[in-house]
């Protein structure tokens, strides 16, 4: 599938590079444009010519983008801000105009249309659309300094680790049991994904017991130390029994993949069968299968395609989550920040964070959107296929809930990105169906109030449930708006059917610069951020902590991710495109 922005390459009848700088919606042709151009000429050229090419051999896909100019806006001179500002604004319009501004014809007038309004010469305009289209059509390719942005050198990514710790099993009597209302089959729900994540095998009387143990006990948290207590006689009075926990496990559809439906009288076992063994698959939503749907028809389904636009929502779980290295440690209720495409509703990006919510956090469940989605899933136990969560992906327009919007700053995403951002009282939500089965979802500056589920849960579990009901909503869940369709089956058909709108950058670079940045010192003893010190070859191979020792510290820059401090990124200003890994080493004295 070739997408805007891919460079294709080719070799006969002569070498040269080409950009795919949009797609018409009925996938007849593509609009492409040569990089070493010397003018601002662009190609038409049908979109099967260039499948053809590509099956023939005499052009291969790029799978990296060299004329693509990503920086860090803090190391950004004013002056060259300045210069990227007044060519960005003589072109936006003309580039907004699509298909237009791709005719020769059109595009002449437009460009006329322009030199009177701005009062620059037609040479300059041109220059700038040239620049624009070569560097991967966002604003930072008008960057005066555009040869040192994208200097060579190591570009490292550190990988950490995640943390689950096991549950304990000290064991409980059933009980009576009690009446299964909605917050026990909640807390059926989580406990089953619970158990079923920290297990190699899932034992439905091993899931129970550690229920009983983990969630029916009675504990509070202490509001002015935050510390987890045990009360005394903790073990809670009444019980659902094993029949009751049997009961809804087999009755929700949306289960973890590991747990398959029992074999009961009067069921043939041929369906038990398959359906166990379609539950079984790695990463699977966890229900039987159904026969092949119908085919997609462009008249049932909704206007619009995917990639257009995302929305980025956020929702807080009334659940106090405990801190992975201290479970007596209460940090309080999670914020999940979702980014939904607005066309076929799938979950295309998702951070989970504590706090207030804050837009640091809202752009990095932007970076998740492309994040490879298999490696992720495998960081929290869930093995994947890739098609399951396909999209790695940024739009071309972002809806951003107002509340989400403190901090704002759509800079980066303009000008690295070419992504707009619009803030909205309201978006498509469907997404938080699956969630609310499992946890009470507030707003986003709500406080909440205590539940059975509190002071058990880290950070990392629950977002391993999270991504469980992702990949249900993702794969599973029928839209009533498509004709009951899933988010990925619209999703599949639209890039199919309707593609054009999608574009894809290098995961790290996406990452890299939608980080929050803070100013971090470089002492005798390390770099220092916060409470913490941090080291990386960088600094060691310079004799920076000498320099500090002898002369005293100064201050640099570094990019990081409030949720995963064991890691910050070191950025360097003499290559924009660079940054360095920055491992910590003690806390601070």
């Amino acid at each position: 599938m070739l997408l805007r922005n891919d460079l294709l390459h080719y070799t006969h009848p002569s070498p040269r590079t080409v950009r795919i700088l949009w797609i018409a919606p009925e996938q007849h042709h593509a609009y492409v444009f040569d990089v070493a151009a010397l003018s601002a000429d662009v190609e038409t050229i049908p979109l099967s010519a260039l499948h053809a090419d590509l099956q023939a051999g005499h052009a291969s896909l790029l799978p990296a983008d060299p004329y693509l100019v990503l920086v860090s806006q803090e190391l950004l001179p004013a002056k060259h801000l300045q210069l990227r500002a007044r060519a960005w604004q003589i072109i936006e319009s003309l580039v907004a105009q699509e298909p237009a501004i791709y005719e020769a014809r059109l595009r002449g007038q437009l460009i006329a249309q322009a030199t009177a309004q701005h009062g620059v010469s037609h040479p300059t305009i041109y220059r700038y659309l040239r620049r624009y289209w070569q560097r991967g059509q966002t604003p930072n390719a008008l960057l005066p300094d555009y040869g040192n942005s994208g200097g060579r050198g190591k570009v490292r990514q550190a990988s950490a680790g995640v943390k689950r710790g096991r549950p304990r099993k000290n064991g409980a009597d059933a009980g009576p049991g009690l009446n299964a209302d909605e917050e026990i089959r909640r807390t059926f729900r989580v406990a089953t994904a619970r158990y079923a994540a920290a297990h190699a095998r899932f034992s439905r009387l091993g899931a129970y017991q550690q229920m009983l143990a983990d969630f029916f006990v009675e504990r509070r948290i202490d509001a002015s130390s935050g510390r987890v207590q045990l009360m005394p006689g903790s073990a809670a009075r009444e019980v659902p029994t094993f029949g009751q926990f049997n009961y809804w496990l087999d009755h929700d559809d949306d289960r973890p993949p590991e747990v398959s439906r029992r074999a009961s009288a009067g069921t043939d076992a041929n369906a038990v069968s398959s359906a166990a063994s379609h539950a079984a698959h790695p990463g699977n939503p966890g229900a039987p299968q159904h026969a092949t749907p119908a085919p997609l028809t462009a008249a049932a389904l909704p206007p619009g395609r995917p990639g257009a636009s995302f929305h980025l929502d956020a929702v807080r779980a009334e659940v106090q989550l405990v801190a992975r290295t201290d479970r007596g440690q209460a940090l309080g209720r999670p914020l999940v920040y979702v980014v939904m495409d607005s066309f076929s509703r799938m979950v295309c990006g998702l951070y989970v964070g504590m706090g207030e919510p804050q837009w640091p956090h809202a752009m990095l469940a932007l970076a998740h959107c492309g994040a490879d989605k298999q490696r992720y899933s495998q960081q929290y136990g869930r093995q994947i296929d890739a098609g399951q969560w396909p999209c790695r992906h940024l739009p071309e327009t972002l809806f951003v809930n107002t509340v989400l919007t403190m901090g704002w700053s759509g800079d980066a995403l303009l000008n690295n990105f070419n992504l707009r951002c619009l803030a909205v009282d309201d978006g498509p939500s469907d997404w938080r169906t699956v969630l609310e089965k499992r946890f009470r979802l507030l707003a986003p500056a709500a406080q909440g109030a205590p539940c059975r589920l509190d002071g058990v849960m880290d950070i990392d579990q629950f977002t391993r449930i999270v991504i469980d009901c992702i990949l249900y909503h993702n794969n599973r869940q029928a839209l009533a708006h498509a004709g009951g369709a899933t988010p990925r089956r619209l999703w599949e058909w639209g890039v199919e059917h309707r593609g054009g709108g999608l574009k894809i950058y290098p995961e790290h670079l996406i990452r890299f610069n939608l980080m929050p940045v803070a100013q971090a010192s470089v002492t005798a003893a390390g770099i220092a951020l916060n409470d913490s010190v941090y080291t990386c070859a960088r600094a060691i191979n310079e004799r920076w902590y000498e320099r500090a020792r002898l002369r005293g510290s100064w201050p640099v820059k570094v990019a990081y991710d409030p949720a995963c401090m064991e890691t910050v990124y070191l950025l360097d200003p003499s290559t924009p495109m660079q940054f360095h890994a920055c491992q910590i080493t003690s806390a601070a004295s």
